[in-house]
């Protein structure tokens, strides 16, 4: 019974528990990944041609997908989206060739779902945090930390979404 309890009291603070993204140097929620390819000589040129197929390919079912590839400095610009139960966040991915290697970055992310938008925060809201910036007028105890579990949630499948995008590039450009 004192194990089952534990174990309990475990999971329910695992899904009350803040979510944190990562961010840059200014606390913007940024994902980042510098990757230094096995053929350290391959062309920057050759490196953009790769990531265009794997654009091309990765947001094929994602019709409201922008690219624009800036040759001159091997960078490719996507706007792009995920869609997460009822929402739909929004990002912007820059993909930066050189020599032998890639820098790939996720920022600008936006959520917009129930005629909300709203920028994706370095951390998800605690059931604490929402009752006070309601100025705790809110009516039900369970209904805030309803709302916090479910930003929670959307955090953590966030985090997976942009992890997964930036391992898939990953993948493509180096076989592993």
């Amino acid at each position: 019974m004192k194990y089952t309890l534990l174990l309990f009291f475990a999971f329910s603070l695992h899904s009350f528990a803040q979510v944190r993204l990562p961010t840059n140097e200014v606390g913007q929620v940024q994902y980042q990944e510098l990757v230094k390819l096995p053929d350290s000589k391959r062309p920057a040129r050759q490196i953009m041609e790769q990531t265009q197929a794997w654009s091309e390919q990765h947001f094929s079912d994602v019709p409201t997908t922008e690219q624009q590839h800036d040759q001159q400095n091997n960078i490719l610009f996507i706007k792009s989206s995920y869609p997460i139960n009822s929402q739909t966040v929004r990002y912007t991915l820059t993909i930066e060739a050189k020599f032998g290697r890639y820098r790939a970055t996720i920022t600008d992310l936006i959520a917009e779902g129930d005629g909300l938008t709203l920028p994706v925060q370095a951390s998800s809201s605690t059931a604490n945090e929402i009752n006070r910036s309601a100025g705790g007028a809110t009516a039900s105890k369970t209904l805030v930390e309803q709302t916090a579990k479910q930003q929670a949630d959307l955090y953590r499948q966030i985090d997976k979404s942009c992890r997964d995008t930036l391992a898939s590039l990953k993948q493509t450009l180096t076989g592993k």
